[in-house]
């Protein structure tokens, strides 16, 4: 059982890392795509229902794997609140440009609130993932502030992969531009942009790996020794003439799909790189088994996750076919 839900938290993160991340990178390429009204367009079939992942993740953890949930939501306190309040912001700024009759002089601030928290979440995100690996969570809970709330993210290990999600996400706005513009029988625009963020991401990732050697991590020489790892990263690889090929071609639907699939081995390769680990610490690193609930709980919850999917998914599928209809 607690394999399952495991699995299940696993799949909502890469969901959230794909519908999530493109709208999340849409904000930071907006200069370049000619502006909010581009933005709206392309955010419109689920943006507000991409937080759904988010609190399904939370709620595993919380529920699922209690001691790494309250571990992490204490240690990483710091850039989960970043996180929280790039949503926050970035959903606020949004709604008042988008709906303020008069915004006047407000509408820079609400342009440039909805841009700069763009980049914040998804920096926190990859902090917060990043100390997961990094095996700096203190040992003594009476050590001081910067040991318990800063050290386990604050690391050159922990920046590169901020900056990484950030350039990932970026290359997934683009994506998303491009399938929501694509022109019959045309190849798909925004192709130059699309290539640099893609060339800026795959640069920020080889920047996660080589922080990683330095840093003598545990997580990378495992990650060397581990098949599903490298299998995951080996096909984010192959999957990269996939969308050259999508955007060449114009094939809106094969972008999409070769997008999302090399996101999700991308997540994949960090996760099997330490798994059956959860969180690394100097005392002892804290597997998925001994973090689990107890039988009784995991099974409620799995219970829980059968409804509430048979419930949410139909409905956000019959989301994207209304406003994809209603853009048509």
């Amino acid at each position: 059982m607690a394999e399952f839900v495991l699995i299940v938290l696993l799949l909502s993160l890469v969901t959230y890392a794909v519908l999530g991340g493109a709208d999340f990178g849409a904000g930071m390429i907006e200069p370049f795509v000619g502006g909010q009204a581009s933005v709206d367009v392309a955010l419109a079939p689920v943006w507000e229902a991409n937080h759904v992942w988010l609190v399904l993740a939370v709620v595993l953890m919380f529920v699922g794997f209690p001691e790494f949930y309250a571990l992490a939501s204490t240690h990483l306190h710091l850039p989960l609140l970043g996180v929280l309040l790039g949503i926050i912001a970035r959903g606020t700024a949004f709604t008042f440009r988008h709906y303020d009759p008069e915004p006047g002089a407000l509408e820079v601030w609400y342009t440039w609130v909805f841009r700069a928290a763009s980049v914040l979440t998804p920096l926190c995100l990859g902090l917060s993932l990043a100390a997961t690996a990094a095996g700096r969570f203190p040992d003594d809970p009476q050590a001081g502030f910067y040991a318990i709330f800063v050290a386990p993210w604050n690391t050159a290990f922990g920046w590169a992969t901020g900056v990484f999600v950030c350039a990932l996400f970026a290359f997934e706005g683009a994506a998303l531009f491009s399938a929501e513009h694509a022109l019959q029988g045309l190849p798909l625009p925004y192709a130059n942009l699309a290539r640099v963020t893609h060339v800026l991401s795959l640069v920020c990732g080889a920047g996660v790996f080589f922080t990683a050697y330095v840093q003598r991590l545990t997580w990378f020489s495992e990650l060397l020794h581990s098949a599903w790892a490298l299998g995951a990263l080996a096909m984010a690889t192959l999957l990269i003439p996939v969308v050259a090929h999508a955007f060449d071609r114009g094939r809106p639907w094969l972008l999409r799909f070769a997008m999302g699939a090399q996101v999700g081995c991308v997540l994949l390769g960090f996760v099997a790189g330490q798994f059956p680990v959860l969180m690394r610490r100097p005392a002892g690193d804290l597997t998925y088994q001994a973090a689990a609930a107890p039988d009784a709980t995991l099974r409620a919850l799995i219970w829980a996750l059968v409804v509430g999917l048979a419930l949410i998914l139909p409905a956000l599928l019959y989301l994207i076919r209304v406003y994809k209809q209603r853009a048509a």
